[in-house]
């Protein structure tokens, strides 16, 4: 499957900027019918990281949720910079 038309976008708010902070983790709105690994592997081959642990929530609108924590080698804030998210 194209990582396209895994991960959307990722989510930027006063929440998800304290979690790039705070835990080292990003956070993107992802496909409804990806499974993890396959979230995994689409945003490894998008973003050039390595995932340490992925968790995902299904919001009340439907949208669904990804929080990805960085392996320590790669900080969040720089990672989220070169999508240009800042």
């Amino acid at each position: 499957m194209d990582p396209y038309n895994i991960v959307y976008y990722p989510l930027i708010s006063e929440k998800t900027v304290g979690m790039m902070e705070r835990e080292n983790k990003l956070v993107f709105i992802v496909s409804r019918r990806a499974n993890k690994e396959e979230i995994k592997e689409a945003i490894e081959n998008l973003y050039e990281v390595e995932i340490e642990k992925i968790s995902v929530m299904i919001q009340p609108d439907g949208k669904k949720r990804a929080f990805v924590r960085l392996r320590e080698e790669y900080l969040a804030d720089e990672v989220a910079t070169k999508m240009g998210v800042f």
